[in-house]
């Protein structure tokens, strides 16, 4: 019999496995048509985070449905300034997925094999941790190459780890 001690067991040091944490999980649901779809698009999955808080999952209820030619898409950051969505870092935790055929997936962060999920927003940006946006940072959705699709329902829900002092 082998035993596997978890990576929190073995990095009590580090201040990201030794404060409390708070799940918040935001639903993201909305409809995407050709009529007005254009390249760049953004869609606001959650806001009002820190650069503390760290995105532990992007999950879909059901399957993706296929964005028909969004085969060029981003999950990243952006702040708001004077209404108009602001690029942080556009493609921080999944540059170029490829959201044109369904998903059976229910994470969609597992597009991104590399991507390092001890990782809090301010680590994955380089932002430093007193930095703040009026109205908080957002997570979006960028489709770089606009869908062709008649419409498409896609339904989210963002689950977000908030810092504690517990």
């Amino acid at each position: 019999m082998t035993t596997f001690i978890s990576k929190g067991q073995t990095a009590k040091n580090d201040p990201f496995y030794r404060t409390g944490k708070k799940l918040r999980t935001v639903q993201s649901a909305f409809t995407i048509t050709t009529a007005g779809a254009a390249d760049g698009d953004i869609y606001v999955l959650a806001g009002g985070l820190t650069t503390e808080s760290r995105i532990h999952r992007i999950m879909s209820p059901n399957a993706t449905p296929a964005i028909t030619s969004a085969d060029d898409c981003d999950f990243g950051f952006y702040y708001s300034k004077e209404g108009v969505m602001t690029v942080i870092d556009a493609d921080a935790l999944v540059d170029g997925m490829d959201l044109s055929s369904a998903l059976s997936t229910r994470d969609l962060l597992s597009g991104n094999a590399t991507l390092d999920r001890t990782l809090t927003i301010g680590e994955a940006t380089s932002l430093a941790p007193d930095d703040t946006y009026a109205g908080g940072i957002f997570l979006c959705l960028t489709i770089n190459t606009k869908s062709t699709a008649t419409t498409v329902e896609l339904d989210l829900d963002i689950v977000i780890e908030e810092p504690t002092d517990n």
